[in-house]
């Protein structure tokens, strides 16, 4: 009884467009995944993630770290800021399936990479919010028994991510 009326207060939240909270930050509401229906990736992530909070998505990272992570790559700006910080906290939190913790940090200091590289304004304003996680899973490679065979090396990801953040930083750090 009480799941039917958290799905029916989610669908009312989700149409009416009013924010949802999660601790200090804003669950992203339907309009701010605009037109993820002309795209097929961003209607998948829309379809998995729209209206659930951080803490609801726990499992699925934990289940799928690389699909949790490559939805995030094809997020709009306002999800993927939102859910970045979920993923955050998914892989600092050491609860990782079978094989998962290697997937996990890799996926996670691949992901920043690339959007520092090709839509920095998505990620620069919420760096400071993942700094302190990446340069933890960069300096704790062999905790996540990531194997730098296969994984390459995490503190030289960490390396090219600072200098990438430093390019940008200045630049769009004003974007809300």
């Amino acid at each position: 009884m009480a799941s039917s009326y958290k799905k029916a207060s989610l669908r009312k939240r989700k149409a009416s467009g009013s924010p949802m909270q999660y601790g200090k930050e804003r669950i992203p509401t339907e309009s701010d995944w605009g037109n993820y229906q002309a795209d097929l990736d961003q209607k998948w992530a829309h379809d998995q993630y729209c209206g659930r909070s951080n803490e609801e998505m726990q499992p699925y990272f934990r289940n799928s770290p690389l699909e949790g992570a490559s939805d995030l790559e094809f997020m709009p700006e306002v999800p993927f800021r939102y859910y970045i910080l979920g993923y955050r906290d998914f892989v600092m939190s050491g609860h990782f399936e079978r094989l998962g913790a290697s997937d996990a940090a890799s996926c996670f200091l691949n992901l920043v990479t690339r959007k520092l590289e090709k839509q920095p304004r998505y990620i620069v304003p919420i760096m400071p919010e993942l700094l302190s996680a990446l340069e933890h899973v960069a300096h704790n490679q062999a905790e996540f028994q990531a194997d730098e065979n296969i994984y390459g090396n995490f503190l030289k990801k960490l390396e090219r991510i600072e200098a990438l953040y430093t390019e940008s930083k200045s630049r769009y750090r004003q974007y809300p």
